[in-house]
């Protein structure tokens, strides 16, 4: 753990079994940290959920849900794999529900459904938050704490409750600099859909509730949702793959899954925004999480992976 630098958490599942829950100086093993893009499969899942119940369909109009997207042509599933055309941040205040998804309705889109793959890095949560709340009444963040998270065991928030916020480790490395350099070129998609530079160490983005990238998870609990995948306890289909194409967003050939995750050979999970990795990797049993405070590059969660799969033989 010395080598990955400070404020690092990772937990292992081997085989069901808790291997490695460990931190360096600056978190704890029970220390919330800020997953960023990490939570997405944990975010579609919920999707999932309502279309195991036969509640939504993969191939249903999102605006027979939720009439003001307004394009018939946009499916279910178009919002589960980057391929919405709905990429841009919207200009509100992002801890703000409705006055977010108003604005990322009322805008024009930027593709036709289908047309453009790329990472809805911030408008995917909305996108699928607002599904879920129109159909079952409760947030996202409360589906999720009720429908998964409490049955599962997993220590994962989206809206971390006041009882739980002392827990909550600060993001550091954050600052304007850091965040210019991961947009890119400012007229990019991939800086529309990060938009400005938020401050997530306030109470108010804690607390809120920006389902792509606001998570806040133990390494622990993370690791727990992608196990809970290799013991089929999750809703069908968190597995499969919904889309391979060039992805505008990170540049590269991607296979997102029916959770707005990667299948990356032969780990499915996410990446997050300063280094953040959770995967399961069926072929070794292993379901694991690396959580940084500390942004930087995925360097360090490739040497752990690295590491346990050359322990794992």
């Amino acid at each position: 753990m010395a080598t990955c630098g400070p404020g690092v958490a990772v937990a292992a599942i081997v085989d069901g079994e808790v291997v490695v829950d460990a931190a360096t100086d600056g978190l704890t093993p029970q220390s919330l940290v800020h997953t960023w893009s990490a939570i997405k499969p944990v975010t579609g899942a919920c999707v999932l959920a309502l279309v195991a119940d036969g509640r939504l369909d993969l191939d249903q109009p999102a605006s027979s849900i939720w009439p003001e997207l307004d394009d018939d042509r946009l499916l279910i599933r178009h919002v589960l794999t980057h391929s919405a055309g709905r990429i841009t941040c919207p200009d509100a205040d992002l801890t703000d529900w409705d006055g977010a998804v108003a604005a990322l309705a009322a805008q024009p889109a930027d593709a036709a459904p289908g047309e453009v793959v790329c990472e809805h890095a911030i408008t995917f949560g909305f996108l699928a938050g607002e599904l879920v709340r129109r159909v079952d009444g409760r947030s996202l963040g409360t589906f999720l704490r009720e429908e998964l998270a409490g049955p599962l065991g997993l220590d994962v928030h989206i809206g971390v409750p006041p009882s739980e916020l002392h827990r909550v480790a600060d993001t550091v490395g954050l600052d304007q600099g850091y965040w210019d350099e991961v947009r890119g070129d400012p007229a990019s998609l991939r800086a529309r859909s990060l938009g400005p530079l938020p401050d997530v160490n306030t109470t108010a983005w804690r607390a809120g509730e920006i389902p792509a990238v606001n998570g806040h998870a133990t390494a622990l609990g993370l690791a727990t949702f992608h196990q809970r995948l290799l013991e089929g306890r999750l809703p069908p289909l968190v597995d499969r793959p919904g889309v391979t194409a060039h992805d505008r967003f990170v540049d590269e050939e991607v296979t997102w899954s029916l959770t707005g995750g990667r299948i990356d050979g032969e780990d499915i999970g996410m990446g997050g925004l300063g280094g953040q990795w959770a995967a399961a990797r069926p072929t070794a049993r292993l379901a694991w999480a690396f959580l940084t405070s500390h942004v930087g590059d995925f360097e360090r969660a490739q040497r752990v992976e690295d590491a346990l799969l050359a322990a794992l033989g």
